[in-house]
């Protein structure tokens, strides 16, 4: 008899839950053994017992997902982690892989490259669905690389800090601070401040900085 891959999912979108689980159990490749619409549910459970195969989203109610998935993989290392969510931005991607996620598939996946992700990650490999492959692809040829004084400015920029107030911070003077200031306008090709931090925060950068 072929064992099933014993698989959980972590996620709030109920009915959408309700068909994954169909899928998978259809599929012959695995079995959802457990379903949990919220981060502590799931928590709470995996002290009990751990799936082979984890699929989670990562905008759940009750908490950072990124953090549950950062604590899962370190407390729970036999357990595949496959994110399974709508997010399709370069930084939240580069972020999880960066965590070790062992796969990400947008919800928009085919069943059979949701079935390819399950077994590939199950079997000990990374799977990043041809979608999610793309824009990674995409991210990384237009990504922008900062200086560690260049990253530290950016956050400050970003906390509302003036140039005065940065040189402080950073032991830099005034001209300098507006000179890297300066800087990051042209490398992320942006006219003010204040566009350089709306960019800044949809792309993911503040929360990185924020959290170093």
């Amino acid at each position: 008899m072929k064992y099933l891959i014993d698989i959980n999912i972590v996620d709030d979108h109920r009915m959408l839950v309700e068909g994954l689980r169909e899928c998978i159990n259809n599929s012959g490749v695995g079995h959802v053994s457990h379903v949990f619409t919220t981060i502590s549910q799931c928590r709470q459970a995996l002290r009990e017992r751990q799936p082979d195969v984890l699929l989670a989203d990562i905008s759940m109610p009750d908490g950072n997902s990124i953090d549950f998935c950062q604590q899962l993989l370190a407390d729970y290392p036999q357990v595949k982690l496959l994110v399974l969510t709508y997010h399709d931005e370069y930084s939240t991607i580069s972020r999880m892989m960066h965590i070790g996620v062992h796969g990400y598939v947008l919800k928009s996946a085919s069943t059979t490259q949701l079935m390819e992700a399950i077994e590939c990650v199950y079997h000990g490999g990374r799977y990043l669905s041809p979608e999610v492959q793309a824009i990674v692809n995409r991210g990384a040829a237009t990504h922008v690389a900062l200086s560690p004084t260049e990253y530290k400015i950016l956050s400050l920029i970003c906390r509302g800090l003036t140039n005065a107030e940065i040189a402080e911070r950073v032991f830099l003077s005034i001209e300098t601070v507006n000179w890297y200031r300066k800087r990051l306008l042209a490398k992320y090709d942006v006219k003010n401040s204040v566009q350089l931090v709306a960019l800044a925060i949809r792309e993911g950068i503040v929360d990185i900085i924020f959290n170093e």
